[in-house]
């Protein structure tokens, strides 16, 4: 690995280390300075650079998803509808339609430039794929409407999830690089008690929370 890209990849480990934890902290995500100083990040110091960040990873930038995308599969009956809030360049979308061909999935996100990139990124999927720009706070779907709803290095908005989402579906928060924080993130959303069930593993870099309602 070159060293620019050993930064990189130390670079985003540190700053999703410190940012995750307080985010999973309701009142504080909540906040909108909070979501004014994160959606700047993405919006205009990460933007334009995310695909080359996802580089710096060497292939293991989706290994925390996959995990827990096959984990979701072995404990879902059905998935027919997909959320993929905070999209981004729709990496996540499309590890989605290969492990649920047969779904329908929804791409959100807040910042327009994002979404263009989703959009021209995910051409390529056979499949139902609707790009919507929405906020992750306000998801514009009804309650109780998705089978399972996916956010990966996003605001995980736990309350917001847990409303679109059905009884007994399943809700992936991933964070790609600080995996050495996942105990502490699967206790600050139990802490929420919104969900029967809330499992979290450490998968190479980052780590994954899955909940069932």
């Amino acid at each position: 690995m070159k060293p620019s890209n050993r930064l990189a990849l130390l670079a985003t480990q540190i700053i999703f280390s410190a940012i995750t934890p307080p985010l999973l902290i309701p009142w504080i995500g909540n906040l909108k300075l909070t979501r004014s100083i994160i959606s700047f990040c993405f919006g205009r110091a990460y933007g334009n650079r995310y695909e080359d960040i996802i580089d710096s990873f060497h292939g293991r930038y989706g290994s925390a998803m996959s995990a827990a995308l096959q984990k979701a599969s072995e404990m879902a009956d059905r998935i027919s509808l997909v959320a993929d809030c905070g999209t981004g360049t729709g990496f996540v979308t499309k590890q989605a339609a290969r492990q649920f061909p047969q779904a329908s999935i929804i791409a959100f996100d807040l910042l327009p430039g994002m979404l263009a990139q989703a959009r021209k990124n995910c051409e390529n999927i056979h499949g139902k794929v609707f790009h919507v720009q929405a906020d992750s706070f306000s998801i514009p779907l009804p309650d109780d409407s998705v089978d399972l709803l996916l956010a990966q290095n996003t605001m995980p908005c736990f309350s917001e999830f847990a409303r679109v989402c059905c009884r007994g579906g399943i809700i992936i928060f991933v964070d790609s690089s600080a995996g050495w924080i996942s105990g502490l993130a699967k206790r600050l959303v139990e802490k929420q008690k919104l969900f029967e069930l809330v499992l979290a593993a450490r998968i190479d870099l980052g780590f994954y929370v899955l909940v069932r309602k």
